[in-house]
């Protein structure tokens, strides 16, 4: 089945007169570099090489063999809350990268040892969408190595504007088939899933989603953080 067609965006005016889409524009250019000068920082000091301590053991079982089958198959839609942050609470787009809420030293490590399981499986991965917040965005480049930042996976508690429209986008995102891309990547907030998917993540946990078309998709299972190892153990037990 060929992938839905997007829906029609609206334009929403801030008071300024700008589109939020322009005024991310601007902030790009200021978050980008703060946030490579970050990561390379990290590199540097060697911090995405420490594992969390939160990660020494997972569930080898925590996926059933259809399910399995199907992520090693690229056909899945994979939601992500990012990793664990430095502190707890609503904050703003707008705001400068080191007032947002930033990943923590454990939510680093998570990130990274999420894409090294996942690579250790073998489990293709097609595109990886990030919300526009550094702690999303982050993760997904941690785990990942690219991402595309979509201001339609803000936060629903971070802007009550476009709504509607990010609700939309997401469905979208979750019942599209991958069409032999590889399994979709999504890294957003707690608020997306749970108004879409009726699903409740705690920070970096995921929810593996099979797309049916025609906005329809079915979860499958959740994985903590640490599941992703128990997974590759697995694997090598095997």
């Amino acid at each position: 089945m060929g992938a839905l067609a997007e829906p029609r965006k609206r334009a929403h005016l801030r008071p300024n007169g700008e589109t939020p889409q322009l005024e991310l524009g601007k902030l790009k250019m200021r978050n980008d570099l703060e946030r490579r000068a970050f990561l390379r920082g990290m590199i540097a000091l060697g911090a995405l090489s420490v594992a969390s301590p939160a990660l020494a053991h997972g569930h080898a079982d925590v996926l059933s063999k259809a399910t399995r089958a199907r992520l090693l198959s690229g056909d899945l839609a994979i939601y992500f809350r990012h990793a664990a942050t430095t502190w707890s609470g609503v904050d703003r787009i707008e705001w400068p990268r080191e007032q947002q809420r930033l990943l923590s030293d454990d939510g680093i490590s998570q990130s990274r040892q999420i894409g090294e399981s996942i690579k250790g499986l073998g489990a293709p991965i097609g595109d990886v969408i990030a919300s526009p917040f550094a702690r999303c965005r982050d993760m997904a480049e941690i785990a990942f190595g690219r991402v595309e930042e979509r201001f339609e996976l803000l936060g629903l508690l971070s802007d009550a504007e476009g709504r509607p429209e990010r609700v939309a986008f997401l469905r979208q995102q979750l019942s599209t088939p991958t069409a032999g891309a590889g399994n979709r990547v999504i890294v957003s907030h707690r608020s997306n899933i749970a108004e879409v998917a009726g699903v409740s993540l705690g920070e970096g946990d995921a929810v593996l989603a099979l797309p049916l078309g025609e906005g329809r998709f079915e979860t499958l299972e959740t994985l903590k953080p640490a599941d992703w190892v128990g997974l590759v153990a697995k694997v090598g037990d095997g």
